[in-house]
């Protein structure tokens, strides 16, 4: 027993730092200048697509009908506006005693232009246990990482939120995720800052680091970290 425990202290090791592989790439860039995002398609989600397993490199210019590519270009966009510009979300918590409905909404603040999705650039594409992985890319201009600085206050909190999506769904799939990530980010913040559950709550969000995507249970499992400027709060009158 004694003889075998470096050797399971090493594979639990290995194994902790594969897991977490995402998280790490994620966390420890700094995306004040350059905006990178590690994105994934899995090979079992399209069935029609024929893979070169020997291929190291996909060109995803000549091969961007692929539904493996195409999921990639789009959910690469909606990252990168997440990141760039930030989404407007409108909050109503759930309120039993109500009859209130849990409702949530979010949008971008400003779309990309097409200059800007022209400039996302897609790097080291590769299949890897049998998946297509992708680095993407966006210089900040001198402006846009300005704007960055700018929701780097003390006003603005930075908060996290995870959130599940069906794997089947594809990019709506990663958007359900998303949701679910900004709701849950929101609520559990103000649930540590007010007492009583408002009636509506107005933010914006602005993506403050690479999302972290991954799956469990069969769903899409996505972790975003925000900066949040909160625009408006609305209380009940009464109960």
């Amino acid at each position: 027993m004694e003889k075998r425990l470096p050797l399971i202290l090493f594979f639990s090791i290995f194994v902790f730092l594969s897991v977490n592989f995402n998280s790490l790439f994620a966390q420890n860039l700094n995306q004040e200048q350059k905006i990178q995002i590690l994105l994934w398609a899995e090979k079992e989600a399209f069935p029609g697509f024929v893979w070169n397993e020997e291929e190291k490199n996909l060109d995803l210019e000549k091969n961007e009908n692929a539904l493996p590519v195409n999921r990639l270009k789009k959910t690469a966009p909606f990252f990168v506006q997440g990141m760039l510009y930030g989404w407007k979300v409108e909050y109503t918590p759930y309120d039993k005693a109500r009859g209130v409905k849990e409702y949530l909404n979010f949008e971008p603040i400003q779309e990309l232009t097409q200059s800007e999705l022209n400039s996302i650039q897609y790097k080291n594409s590769a299949f890897k246990d049998d998946r297509l992985y992708c680095r993407v890319e966006f210089d900040r201009s001198e402006f846009q990482q300005n704007l960055y600085k700018s929701w780097q206050t003390v006003k603005n909190p930075r908060i996290r939120g995870v959130g599940y999506g069906k794997l089947q769904d594809g990019f709506a799939g990663i958007e359900q995720a998303c949701a679910e990530a900004i709701k849950n980010a929101i609520r559990e913040y103000w649930r540590s800052q007010i007492k009583n559950k408002p009636k509506e709550i107005e933010s914006r969000l602005l993506i403050c680091c690479a999302p972290v995507i991954g799956v469990e249970a069969g769903r899409y499992r996505v972790m975003l970290d925000f900066f949040m400027e909160t625009d408006k709060i609305l209380n009940y009158e009464m109960f």
